[in-house]
């Protein structure tokens, strides 16, 4: 047996099996230009707008610990937006215009859940 583990612990293994960029996370601002924008940067929040047409999907990022606030566009005034981990497990979050809710950093997609525009402030902590 202790030779087996010796042989093993010779063994040298690639170290790129698993390039960098997989194992770093995806800012949401990389992983969809389309739908976020950045409004304001400094040393201590980073400010986006994420604005998505009706039953649009924005694709599995990383996100911070976040604010989000309801700037709603649609003639209903609400947000109504689903979080979806990669796991599969969603959490559905329905806003009215200008309330805000807490939403702890995590890796997910966001999808708008209703057929208006969704428009929403992320205002994330550094």
């Amino acid at each position: 047996m202790l030779l087996l583990i010796g042989l093993f612990a010779q063994l040298r293994f690639p170290p790129d099996i698993v390039p960098p960029e997989v194992l770093r996370g995806k800012d949401a601002l990389a992983a969809d230009p389309k739908h976020y924008k950045i409004e304001l940067e400094n040393e201590h929040v980073r400010v986006l707008r994420l604005t998505l047409k009706g039953d649009e999907t924005v694709p599995v990022h990383d996100d911070q610990d976040a604010l989000f606030v309801c700037i709603a566009v649609s003639s209903d005034k609400a947000c109504h937006l689903r979080l979806t981990r990669p796991g599969g497990r969603s959490q559905d979050i329905h806003m009215q215009a200008g309330e805000s809710r807490w939403i702890y950093a995590d890796t997910r997609s966001e999808k708008n859940l209703s057929n208006q525009p969704l428009e929403l402030l992320v205002i994330e902590t550094k």
